[in-house]
């Protein structure tokens, strides 16, 4: 069963591009919702201080929303919307260099470099699902057969 749900997503490229879509859009939905009700125990855990200003941590979790609406209309729309794709690519590349960068110049937190390493690698799977949907679209359109 789990082999056919494989081969399924790879042979429809774009359900899988939506399916990834679909994660990133619950992973920034999630973090956008923390980062605006900043609970004292996560804040604590991941090495913040629960008594700092909360204005640009919920300013970030409003930014995250509006990603979630991004990344839905992408992976609903595809064709409507390709480039609100290409946009979520650029944003989650932006988003790996300056948390990163943050890390290793201003102040290193795990919990950043871990949000770096899981951005990037969320905008790589969002570039390279996007690649086989328009090598298929390609293919598609020369007539070959998507096999």
């Amino acid at each position: 069963m789990h082999g056919g749900y494989k081969k399924a997503l790879f042979n429809h490229p774009d359900k899988l591009l939506s399916a990834v879509l679909v994660l990133v859009a619950i992973h920034s939905l999630a973090f956008g919702l923390t980062l605006i009700a900043q609970p004292a125990v996560l804040m604590e855990f991941a090495g913040f201080n629960p008594d700092c200003d909360h204005f640009f941590p919920a300013q970030g979790g409003v930014f995250h929303l509006i990603m979630f609406v991004v990344y839905l209309m992408g992976a609903t729309h595809i064709e409507k919307y390709h480039h609100f794709i290409v946009l979520s690519i650029f944003i989650k590349a932006v988003a790996t260099l300056f948390l990163v960068m943050y890390c290793f110049i201003a102040e290193f937190k795990w919990i950043v470099f871990l949000s770096g390493i899981g951005d990037g690698s969320m905008g790589l799977m969002i570039f390279l699902a996007f690649q086989h949907y328009l090598r298929s679209k390609k293919l598609a359109a020369l007539g070959v057969k998507n096999e």
